[in-house]
């Protein structure tokens, strides 16, 4: 009688169990934590109407190659269109993973705010703080991070000091070369915006001094493992289980293949991931699984007046304001690659756009961010 009561107890608690289970069509569910590290969101979601696909696809042109995906409220379409490899005729698939280009801003910017999050930088302190030979005196870190330092593009200067092409130039090694050259500035700090690669490959330097840690492992245990972002990694650090996903970035039917020795500085670039990752980092952001709201807001106020066209910068992201809302966003293009990330965290809604050809890049976002607002 006693093993009844018992077996009883164990089987009701079960019960109980299974019936509070919340997987539900559209709903957000538990979370399993994968044996890698990596969060796994159980998930469903909606699908859109037909109405609204035939929408979306009017948008893309036939000769478009990439990949695209829209989230709103529980609703989520994702396409794969055209080629990856147009020599070869691959098809392109949803999983396939891009150079991020500029979009990597967006992930070094949430890594410096993790660090501010924790008391360990801040915004308004002299970059000289964390970097005692940093050779701008009064730039702070809130001044890399909405590009109002002044500071001058590192690119335009490493060609006369970089001379093994053949070798990947280091963030250690950029901060060398600054150190050394300490190219005159644009402008003095604080005085207009200018965006400027220079600011976000320093912040990455910055992240590593003040962590301990290298650049991209900080990035892969407090990003990409919480918001379950297996399929991305920067230059130099791919994983094999991506090997085969991994594109060639192109101009038309030029590749651009074989090492370039800018790719190895990362922060303001050199971040490859794909469309189903960068959503997941939407709603990583979105659930206060990586920032806390009051930290997301600041990356999200504008850093100075919005411009005719209803332009700004907060931190680590563009800003458009449009009669829908305010879009959090960036784009990018590097050697080849056009990417595209916008999010409205409190419309619950994301749109990414990744290509590896110039010819795909024309789409009008800003039409499109509007009708994904509107229709389900």
């Amino acid at each position: 009688m006693r093993f009844f009561k018992i077996s009883c107890t164990i089987l009701y608690t079960l019960l109980l169990l299974t019936a509070c289970d919340p997987v539900k069509t559209g709903k957000t569910s538990g979370q399993i934590s994968a044996s890698d590290g990596f969060y796994a969101p159980r998930q469903n979601y909606k699908a859109f109407s037909r109405r609204f696909i035939d929408s979306v696809e009017t948008f893309f042109t036939p000769d478009f190659n990439g990949t695209i995906l829209l989230y709103k409220d529980g609703h989520l379409y994702k396409k794969a269109i055209g080629f990856r490899d147009l020599k070869r005729k691959e098809r392109m698939q949803t999983d396939d993973v891009f150079q991020l280009a500029s979009v990597s801003k967006t992930v070094t910017a949430t890594a410096v705010m993790l660090l501010v999050q924790e008391g360990r930088i801040g915004l308004d302190s002299f970059v000289t703080l964390y970097l005692p030979d940093f050779p701008y005196q009064h730039v702070t870190v809130r001044h890399l991070l909405n590009h109002r330092s002044g500071l001058a593009n590192y690119m335009y200067y490493t060609d006369t000091f970089w001379k093994d092409t053949a070798r990947y130039m280091s963030n250690r090694d950029f901060y060398s070369f600054m150190l050394r050259s300490k190219p005159a500035p644009y402008m003095e700090p604080d005085k207009s915006f200018s965006y400027c690669n220079t600011n976000f490959a320093f912040l990455a330097v910055l992240v590593e001094q003040v962590s301990g840690k290298a650049f991209h492992s900080f990035v892969e245990d407090r990003i990409f493992k919480p918001a379950g972002m297996r399929n991305s990694f920067y230059m130099g650090h791919k994983p094999a289980r991506v090997k085969a996903k991994v594109l060639t970035g192109r101009y038309d039917h030029y590749e651009y293949s074989g090492k370039y020795y800018m790719d190895g500085i990362l922060g303001d670039k050199s971040l490859f991931s794909n469309v189903e990752d960068l959503f997941l980092f939407h709603l990583a952001l979105s659930e206060g699984r990586l920032l806390k709201p009051e930290f997301l807001q600041m990356m999200q106020e504008p850093s100075y007046a919005h411009n005719v066209y209803g332009g700004s910068y907060g931190l680590g992201f563009r800003l458009m304001k449009t009669p829908g809302g305010q879009w959090t966003y960036h784009n990018g293009w590097w050697r080849g690659f056009w990417t595209s990330f916008w999010n409205r965290f409190d419309r619950k809604a994301c749109m990414v756009i990744l290509t590896n050809n110039k010819r795909s890049s024309h789409v009008n976002k800003p039409g499109l961010a509007d009708m994904l607002l509107r229709g389900r």
